[in-house]
Formats: C-alpha cells, structure tokens, sequence
C-alpha cells in the first residue's frame, strides 16, 4: 500500500513529507502542501537478538542488539535497555520522539550521538521505491544530521553492551534529573531551537548573554529555564515563533558575530 501511494505521489508531482513523533518540528500556519507520511505506526515490538558469528556462536557475552521499527518512542527503547542491563542509551534519557527520528537528526547529547550504536539501517529509498539495508560505514553523520534526503527510514539495529543493571539505572536516572532540572520538559516547545555554535558557544549560552531569555512575542517566549527553548504559551503561531527566531538570530550575530542555525525543521508553506 505504502509503495502504491508513493508510486502515485510521484506520478502527480506531489512534493512527500516526512514525520516521525513531531519532535523537532514546526508546521507552518499555512499547513503542509501535499503527500505526508507519519511514521509513528511503524512500531512493531523491539526485539534483543545476540551477535553471532558465521559459525553460530555468540560474539561474546557482553554485545546485544537492540532491532527496532523507526515509529518505536525512543524512551521505549530506553526502558528495554534499563530492564535488560544494556548500557548505550543512558545518554538518550528525557530526549523524546521517536527512533527515526532520532537517527534523522542524530540526536544526543554533549557526551555521546545515537549515531555511535548504530550498526545498520533499513530504509526505503524514495528514488528506486525500493526498500534497502545500508551498513554503519556507509552512513554520513553529521552534527544533529543523517545525510539521506532520499531516505525513508524504516528501522535500525542499535548494538549495546551488557553491563551491571544498578550502574546503567543509576546512569539513566541522573541524566534524566539533570534534564529535567536544566530543560523546560514540561512546557510546549519543539526541543532545543538552534544548534551549538562549538561546545564553547553553546546557543543557550548566546542567547542568554545577549539577555534575551524571557523575550516574548505574542506568546511566543525564550524559556526562563534554557534560553534555546522556544515555548508556546498557549496562542503562539509558526509565524510569532518564526519572528522570534529571526530576532535572536539579528541580535547574537550583531553581539558576537555568529549566526545561529536552526535544529527544529520547518515544514510547509
């Protein structure tokens, strides 16, 4: 069926959009022209499967394969590392969305991208319509970036490493507390706004400095928690939000000669 809508999408000329969980996503007051896929129903149970060697045997007891469906939340995934004792995901602890997603954006933190368990990734490619698995070696990352604009993201095989289930808890939870005490978690936003100029320059950092932390237009606010949180107070449009982007970008590139790019996507007209 998916195949039959593309095949039809592309014989009409129909620009295709692509949405995991929203994570990282504005629409535009105008809405989206054309074919839209959501993707959050491709997500059939995770499965852990042990390494294997051609022969059979187990590529020692402290690798795990995590397989997974790009629609999977990624906080899903993360409590099937907890409860299984697998350590790679703690860095991913309070990051929402979903698996495809994630790998789209390379999402992470300062210590550590998901980009670095992947193994392998299976995709459909919108040139062919025709659906592929592609090694790690042959994906380019880069930051908050997969290099795939033909790509349809479909699933992935994340390798973690056994190790004490109370160490990875522990791990997990004191990410989760530092998050949740440093990021407006529970205020509406689309994540982090901007991209980190360097570790040195963070975008929170600039555009607290530039004292704009708090700044609102029409409801649309400069989080009093981390500045590079854009928060919906409940009547904000694309368009508020848009013009307080732009603000923040004339402002830190007039105090410091840096332009900040953009990690939320915007999408439609």
């Amino acid at each position: 069926i998916q195949q039959a809508i593309l095949h039809a999408a592309r014989g009409k000329n129909l620009p295709i959009t692509l949405i995991g969980g929203g994570t990282n996503t504005l629409v535009s007051d105008k809405g989206v022209r054309g074919l839209v896929i959501i993707l959050t129903k491709l997500n059939s149970s995770p499965r852990i499967i042990e390494d294997l060697e051609r022969n059979g045997s187990v590529i020692g007891n402290h690798v795990r394969t995590i397989k997974a469906d790009a629609g999977e939340r990624l906080s899903t995934l993360c409590r099937l590392a907890l409860d299984n004792g697998l350590s790679g995901l703690e860095f991913a602890a309070g990051i929402p969305g979903t698996l495809g997603g994630a790998i789209y954006m390379n999402a992470g933190t300062p210590a550590m991208n998901i980009s670095q368990i992947i193994t392998s990734l299976d995709f459909f490619d919108t040139r062919t319509l025709e659906s592929q698995t592609i090694g790690r070696k042959d994906l380019e990352f880069s930051y908050r970036r997969l290099m795939a604009p033909d790509m349809v993201i479909l699933g992935a095989a994340l390798r973690l490493a056994k190790a004490d289930p109370g160490i990875v808890k522990k791990t997990f939870d004191q990410n989760l507390k530092n998050k949740n005490k440093s990021q407006p978690i529970s205020q509406a936003s689309a994540g982090c706004f901007f991209k980190n100029p360097s570790p040195e320059n963070p975008a929170g950092k600039l555009i607290e400095q530039a004292g704009l932390k708090g700044k609102e237009i029409n409801g649309a606010r400069i989080s009093n928690i981390h500045a590079n949180f854009i928060i919906n107070e409940g009547n904000a449009r694309c368009k508020d939000i848009l013009a307080l982007k732009n603000l923040v970008q004339k402002i830190v590139f007039e105090k410091y000669q840096i332009k900040l790019k953009t990690e939320v996507k915007v999408i439609g007209e």
